[in-house]
């Protein structure tokens, strides 16, 4: 659940950058002579990652909802093709990632092969 969809992930590497931050500035105990220059650092990382966690907030109220074919729950979509939040499915809004259109036109193009063959055209 952690990281299915776009949104739970970027949300993750945010939540990793803070906690990598805090090491980071630990790291001023062991050496107190350099406490000043991880301090900075890790405030740094702790600053990217709040305008992480800015920027996909401002990402996910525009992002589009949609509800999952499989688990049918409401769920956030970044781009055309995401994952449902819940029970990782791809979804798409592109109607060229319709399964059943794929289906089709592999079959229409085994017959198109089939019909090729048979006049004696590859």
């Amino acid at each position: 659940m952690l990281l299915s969809g776009k949104i739970n992930k970027i949300r993750t590497i945010a939540l990793l950058l803070i906690f990598l931050s805090f090491g980071i500035m630990y790291l001023g105990f062991i050496w107190p002579s350099w406490m000043l220059f991880f301090f900075i650092v890790g405030l740094c990382c702790s600053m990217i990652s709040v305008g992480i966690y800015f920027w996909i907030g401002i990402l996910s109220t525009h992002s589009v909802k949609v509800i999952c074919p499989n688990c049918e729950k409401e769920t956030k979509m970044l781009g055309k093709r995401d994952q449902c939040m819940y029970c990782k499915a791809i979804l798409s809004v592109d109607p060229k990632d319709d399964p059943r259109r794929k289906s089709n036109d592999y079959s229409d193009h085994l017959n198109n092969t089939a019909e090729n063959e048979q006049n004696g055209l590859k």
